[in-house]
């Protein structure tokens, strides 16, 4: 196993001299961005009481559960402690699905899509009481419109007491336009269908909102590009998968004439930067793909999460399930 010359370093880049865009992006809820200074102002906590458990990564079950996105809490309630808290939409962008049903974890949920930012990225907002009965899939939406209402939505199994009611709040990137046909490969979806098509939670791969929404202004895509790269994944394929070409800005090198990807990936599983490989790069795997260096800084946290084996000598389930959708186009 390689491992890395020296550690990959975080930064996010807040319209910096290598930004000279930068998107509007504004707190999706009634609380004040300016009393949302640290994570214990802004996050609810789950029935531990611990705040770290309402925020992103590996924080649930004693650090053994990931949590895709942040949980931020209720300030406004009725005399019987619903809360009623507006939601809004955090940046400009178009709605590309609604689902106001309780059939889920994510209860009932919203996904908007930001095709005009640097990147074009996606935000979600689950365990709505209600959602905006004007919203329409495909319908453009600018920051700060109402979309919904904070409540404690989901399914019996993952059941939130309303004092606990809170906005699930998630940016990040889809996997993959064919999710569905690596659901077609899934036991698990044999008898139930994929009931929210290519915005299930599976196909969705988030980075720490947090930090974004704290600035008023933020490049998306130097938020994506910097993110750590703590393992790598080559890949053979004649195909390239469709996420690279809906997001061109994480690529480089010779597409038309790739016959494979070095891909660097951040430790939750996002796919931050691919490279594309001629046919006689000797990085190209003998079979269809392998993972191939880490960073041990990370070996942690890959393997809590499931993208490395604790023996670091193989792919984790986390990370084949995601290497596996983002190559589902070519079955």
């Amino acid at each position: 196993m390689i491992r890395f010359s020296r550690p990959w370093i975080a930064v996010l880049l807040w319209g910096s001299a290598t930004s000279l865009v930068a998107s509007e992006i504004v707190w999706p809820t009634e609380m004040d961005r300016a009393i949302a200074l640290t994570p214990a102002e802004y996050l609810q906590s789950t029935e531990s009481h611990k705040v770290e458990s309402g925020a992103f990564g590996m924080v649930r079950d004693a650090g053994h559960r990931f949590h895709e996105g942040i949980d931020i809490r209720s300030i406004r309630q009725t005399k019987s402690g619903e809360p009623v808290d507006l939601i809004f939409s955090a940046l400009d962008g178009q709605v590309a699905y609604l689902n106001p049903k309780s059939n889920g974890a994510y209860g009932k949920y919203i996904v908007l899509v930001h095709p005009r930012a640097e990147l074009p990225v996606y935000t979600l907002y689950a365990h709505l009481s209600s959602i905006e009965p004007s919203l329409k899939v495909g319908a453009n939406i600018a920051r700060g419109k109402i979309i919904g209402v904070m409540g404690h939505t989901s399914t019996g199994n993952d059941a939130i007491p309303k004092d606990r009611a809170h906005l699930h709040f998630e940016i990040g990137l889809r996997l993959a336009d064919s999710f569905e046909s690596w659901c077609n490969t899934r036991p698990e979806y044999g008898k139930a269908s994929n009931l929210h098509g290519i915005w299930n939670g599976q196909n969705l791969m988030g980075v720490d909102p947090g930090p974004l929404l704290t600035h008023s202004r933020i490049n998306l895509l130097d938020a994506i590009r910097n993110q750590p790269t703590a393992l790598v994944v080559v890949i053979r394929t004649s195909k390239a998968p469709d996420f690279v070409s809906r997001h061109p800005a994480l690529v480089s090198g010779d597409v038309g004439k790739a016959a494979g990807w070095y891909v660097e990936f951040t430790w939750q599983g996002l796919p931050k930067k691919w490279t594309a490989l001629a046919a006689n790069s000797p990085q190209l795997p003998q079979g269809r793909w392998s993972y191939t260096a880490i960073d041990y800084q990370y070996r942690n946290l890959l393997t809590l999460r499931k993208m490395i084996t604790p023996d670091a000598k193989k792919a984790g389930e986390t990370l084949i399930q995601n290497v596996e959708i983002l190559l589902s186009n070519g079955r």
